[in-house]
Formats: structure tokens, sequence, C-alpha cells
């Protein structure tokens, strides 16, 4: 009876990989890259110092979603494990995976507190919301989350019991830095640092429209303040879950075949719904902003399709025209 109730919770992990792991993977891979196309197409978010975080964040996640989540999800489902195949690719992945979640993570937060800085009403702290910062922050985080991610090229070297598809460490004090400077200190100090900027920037927002700024900017401001704010609430709610369960996979000491199928089972639900939590930037956007709807439809059907199709003649547009509507 217990390898049949096993066998049914591997099989129904299975389908639940093959059903729905991989759709929303393929889904996020979409959303991060038409983030990634139109904040590069408009010369407004590419000149703004927020939504140049923003687009280094979906850039990361682009990277973390196509390398290796798209991996794990299929291997879950065929039961491939892809580490048997190429010897370097655990280390690698969890290079990857530990470079782009800690970048990621860190560009949201300074995505929120650029907003704050930008809407304060204190013209000194405006200063600090400037692109040219932004593009030394890239740099410097890059390099930290980099050196961060050398432990895990060197340590996680095991595939996990409960989830094949996820590496492991054999070295204790590693694992416990993984779990609890990671997942536990990482994982919730910058999102409560984000959350924290978020409410400040937003209430700051509500104010803009009794101060002298130009209509533009205003705009603009009100429009990164609440799609990172948002981005912040899903990043929380769709994270959280597989952060508590990959914790407890992660202490227990229990080699309980049952125990372990069922953990497996968690593990692949969870770890799916925190792949909206890298994943879902443009979809996160078009619901909660009019006009980044607007700028959406304007890159996506006016620069690019209408560009593709033959024998007619379009007219000129004008970038900041879509920007400002």
């Amino acid at each position: 009876m217990d390898m049949d109730y096993i066998a049914l919770l591997a099989s129904a992990r299975s389908k639940f990989a093959l059903y729905v792991s991989i759709p929303t993977c393929f889904i996020s891979i979409i959303s991060e890259f038409l983030s990634l196309l139109i904040f590069l197409s408009l010369k407004t978010f590419r000149q703004n110092s927020c939504s140049f975080y923003l687009m280094f964040m979906a850039l990361f996640n682009l990277i973390r979603m196509t390398c290796s989540t798209s991996f794990i999800a299929i291997s879950m489902a065929f039961s491939t494990n892809f580490t048997s195949v190429l010897l370097l690719y655990c280390q690698i992945r969890a290079f990857l995976v530990a470079t782009c979640n800690l970048s990621a993570l860190i560009c949201l937060c300074l995505s929120v507190i650029d907003q704050y800085f930008a809407t304060c009403f204190r013209p000194t702290w405006q200063r600090f919301s400037n692109i040219r910062i932004a593009h030394r922050m890239m740099v410097i985080i890059t390099l930290i989350s980099s050196c961060h991610a050398i432990l895990y090229l060197i340590y996680l070297n095991q595939l996990s019991p409960t989830n094949p598809s996820v590496c492991i460490s054999s070295n204790s004090i590693f694992s416990q830095y993984h779990v609890y400077g990671f997942f536990i200190t990482y994982g919730n100090l910058f999102p409560l640092i984000a959350v924290t900027f978020g409410l400040l920037a937003y209430r700051n927002a509500r104010s803009l429209s009794t101060r002298a700024n130009l209509l533009v900017r205003r705009e603009l401001d009100k429009q990164l303040t609440t799609m990172v704010l948002v981005e912040i609430c899903v990043y929380v709610c769709t994270y959280t879950p597989y952060s508590i369960v990959n914790t407890v996979s992660s202490l227990n000491t229990n080699r309980d075949p049952i125990l372990l199928a069922k953990l497996s089972l968690a593990n692949a639900i969870t770890l799916t719904i925190s792949f909206l939590s890298n994943g879902n930037s443009f979809y996160t956007y078009i619901c909660v902003s009019k006009r980044f709807r607007r700028q959406a439809k304007y890159v996506l059907y006016d620069l690019y399709i209408n560009k593709c199709r033959p024998n007619r003649i379009m007219p000129a547009n004008i970038e900041h025209q879509a920007d400002t509507r």
C-alpha cells in the first residue's frame, strides 16, 4: 500500500508538472521577454532610473527562467535528470540561479527605493533618482551577486532526495547558510525593505498632483510607483510558499519515503507558483497601468507588427506621443 501511495504521489507530481509547471514556465518566459522588449524600445523607460532597474530585473528573470527554470519544469514532468547528461550542469545552473535571484531581488528593492527618492518632497533626495547612479549600481549588483554565487557553484554538488531536479549541498555549514541566510534572511529582508519604501513612495505619489512637476514626469512617477508596488505584492504572495516548503525540506532529517514523496509534490506545486514571482512583470504591468497598456500596444503593434506587414506605408510615429498619453 505504501508503495502504491508513493507511486500515486509521484504520478500526481509528474502530471502537475506536465500540465501546469511547463505552461506556467513558458508563459513566464514570454512575460519577461515582452517586458524587456518594451523597456528597451521606449526612450522614456531607458532614460528613467526606476524603469532601468525594472528592465534589468526582467533580464535577470529571463535568464533564470530560460537557462534553469525551464529545465527544472521539464525534469519534473518527464523524470529527466539533466545533471547526469552534463556533469557541470548542476553547478552552472546553481551559479546562474544564485546570481539572477539575488540580482533581480535587489533590482526590485532599488526600483522602489529609487521611486521613493523620485517622488520625495526634498530636492536633495530627488537627486538620488539618477540614471548615472543606476548604471553604477547595476555594475556593483552584478559583481556582488556573481561573487556570492561562486559559493553555490562550489558546494551545490548533489541532487535533492525530494526533487531530483534541484541541487543540494553536502556541506552542512553551507546548507545552513542557504536556508537561514538566503531563504529566511535575504528572502524576507529585501521584500520587507521593498514593501516599506513602496508604501512611502505610494504616499508621495498621491501628493504629486499638488506639486509643480511637469505633467509627463508626474504621470510617469505615478505609473512606475503603482507598477513596482504591485510587483512587490505579487512577489511576496508567490514566493513565500516556495520559501517555506524549501526551508522545511532542507531542514527535514526524516527519511520516510512517504514524507519525502509528499514534500516532493509540495515542492513541485510551490515551485510552480514561484515561477510567477520571477515571470509576472508584463502581465502585472498590463493589469495595473492603463498607460503601460497604451505603451505596450504602441511598441508591439505600431513598432513591430505593422513594420512586418508588406506593402503598407506607415505614417511616422513619434515615440514620446505614446509615452505622454
